[in-house]
């Protein structure tokens, strides 16, 4: 994984913050009491980071 280790404002600045396919900012949320931050992308998708997992997922 090209982030692997980096903190979320990292990657946001570096990788995710500037990507074509991203059309808004990190929304912070609660998913089985557990917090994440969602990206909106395009497509409707949006891109899933739990915090205490520390992987991405597309959905």
């Amino acid at each position: 994984m090209i982030a692997e280790g980096l903190d979320f404002p990292t990657i946001w600045e570096t990788y995710l913050r500037r990507h074509a396919a991203v059309i808004g900012p990190p929304i912070q949320g609660y998913r089985d009491s557990e917090p994440i931050l969602t990206i909106p992308l395009f497509y409707r998708q949006t891109l899933v980071f739990p915090s205490t997992k520390g992987r991405f997922a597309i959905e």
